[in-house]
């Protein structure tokens, strides 16, 4: 299987997104994931040059935005889909796959600042209310996306991060329920070392017609090869079925950056 290996934009180094990129060209990487920014649209000329001049493609958008989608604030909704919006336009004019965003994470991760949904039973329980709610929004930035040639990427996280949505069957649900191209999930390794079966299994059932986008992490949340992930079989299973989108390096690196996440990508190819 050839890999196309993208990293996260905090794995790169450098003051200018030329940098970046080279910089992961270098090290043995295809293209950026960048992170979401408020401003996103008045770079991105910046960024289309950045990637013409170093070959650096841009394969994903991994959401920095303000907000939270699955709030019980409607004001915290509102901007987390603006900026999301924005995210999605600005994916589309870099040819990039699309937009990540885990739902309900930004909720957990700011308990003082935002509140989850009440709980209206009988009427509806709190986390029927975040599903039917989660299927509303996904439908409107489903229909955005497609205006701009890409997808939103539903991130399942671990139970331990997330306290639904947690695994790549959660995801094929929602994409199922809005029924739209622009709606799509994103497989995360170590999040499914912990909730999965197996990854190769899950994967040989959900990859083709659900999976767009894939981040790698070792069973340890460290870079692949410092944990027991067994990535020939994960990647044997996507070539299985004809799944060929980016992987994207999302962990920590141990030691020196350079030297692991160089080291990192030589692991991957030759897993492959």
């Amino acid at each position: 299987m050839e890999l196309r290996l993208s990293a996260r934009e905090y794995l790169s180094r450098g003051d200018s997104y030329e940098e970046k990129m080279q910089y992961l060209v270098d090290a043995g990487y295809d293209a950026i994931e960048l992170t979401g920014r408020e401003d996103i649209l008045e770079v991105v000329d910046e960024i289309a040059a950045a990637s013409r001049n170093t070959g650096c493609a841009v394969s994903t958008i991994c959401s920095g935005g303000r907000g939270a989608l699955m709030a019980g604030e409607m004001e915290a909704r509102e901007v987390a889909m603006t900026d999301l919006k924005r995210f999605l336009a600005a994916a589309g004019q870099l040819g990039a796959t699309g937009v990540i965003y885990a739902p309900l994470i930004a909720v957990k991760m700011n308990p003082g600042t935002y509140t989850r949904l009440p709980n209206l039973s009988p009427l509806w329980g709190r986390e029927e209310l975040e599903k039917e709610l989660l299927v509303e929004l996904a439908t409107e930035l489903a229909e955005h996306a497609e205006q701009h040639g890409v997808c939103v990427l539903w991130e399942p996280l671990n139970r331990y991060e997330q306290w639904w949505f947690n695994s790549l069957s959660d995801g094929a649900d929602l994409c199922n329920r809005v029924g739209r191209d622009g709606c799509r999930i994103m497989a995360d390794f170590f999040h499914m070392s912990i909730e999965e079966d197996t990854i190769p299994g899950a994967l040989e059932e959900y990859a083709l017609d659900y999976v767009a986008h894939i981040h790698l992490a070792d069973s340890n949340r460290a870079t692949p090869g410092h944990g027991h992930t067994d990535f020939a079989a994960a990647f044997a299973a996507l070539e299985d079925v004809g799944w060929d989108g980016f992987m994207a390096l999302e962990c920590s690196p141990r030691g020196d950056t350079t030297e692991d996440i160089t080291r990192a990508a030589q692991f991957l190819r030759a897993e492959a």
